[in-house]
């Protein structure tokens, strides 16, 4: 279902003076935007994750940060 089709079956509440104060979605489209919502959600962490590793790998290839050897990291992960 695109935005558009999911579009054309809400309904609006109007209040007395014609205005819209809520809207009416049905629960098949409302569960389909949600759906699309997670995925667009994992995308974006999966993106910023990818941005995160692209800047330490740069700042590896730079000499940047510090580096040590597996040995350490897991003496350091038993001590905490």
């Amino acid at each position: 279902m695109t935005i558009k089709e999911a579009l054309a079956t809400v309904r609006y509440v109007l209040d007395t003076k014609g205005d819209k104060t809520d809207v009416l979605v049905p629960l098949p489209v409302w569960e389909a935007l949600l759906g699309s919502w997670s995925q667009l959600i994992e995308l974006l962490e999966d993106q910023e994750d990818r941005a995160i590793l692209q800047e330490w790998l740069q700042k590896r290839a730079n000499g940047e940060v510090e580096m040590i050897s597996l040995e350490n990291l897991e003496q350091e992960l038993v001590s905490v």
